[in-house]
């Protein structure tokens, strides 16, 4: 299916390889193994609307994208905004299937075009938001965590100093 052509509803698998500072590459393909779109977006809110609107043209998508840093929640949301769904594979999982697929070569558009292909090999279970009470208390949590560490390298540093 396409976008100019949403009447026919197939399943469409769409592939982003998320990314923190550089664009976003997304691949997106329907089951029946036609030909891919590829494009890519930045990791923008104009860059959201847009991949929000490109996905808006397809019916009944199952997008898929690896857990990198926090990337994955705002393009959860643009998938949401969409009336999609999105689903989340491991890394090392994604990378197994790209090893297999492609071999030793690695690039986003591959890691892209490998994830549109991950629903068909894993069993992905559709992803559920956090609350902003349990966005918040991941933060605290992680932050606690660094003082810890920090608390304790200062320790061991005086400690050595004193000897």
């Amino acid at each position: 299916m396409t976008a100019e052509n949403p009447g026919r509803s197939r399943r469409t698998l769409v592939g982003i390889d998320a990314a923190i500072t550089a664009c976003h590459h997304i691949a997106i393909r329907d089951d029946v193994g036609a030909r891919s779109i590829r494009f890519s977006v930045e990791p923008t809110l104009a860059g959201l609307r847009t991949l929000t609107d490109k996905l808006s043209g397809y019916d009944d998508i199952d997008a898929t994208v690896e857990p990198t840093s926090m990337t994955w929640l705002p393009l959860t949301i643009a998938v949401e905004n969409a009336g999609d769904t999105m689903h989340m594979a491991g890394a090392r999982h994604c990378a197994r299937l790209r090893g297999a697929i492609v071999g030793k070569s690695k690039s986003d558009v591959i890691d892209a075009e490998v994830l549109t292909r991950a629903s068909e090999v894993f069993d992905l279970t559709p992803l559920t938001l956090p609350t902003p009470a349990q966005l918040a208390l991941r933060r605290s949590v992680i932050r606690r965590a660094g003082a810890v560490i920090d608390a304790n390298r200062s320790w061991r540093r005086l400690m050595s100093l004193a000897r």
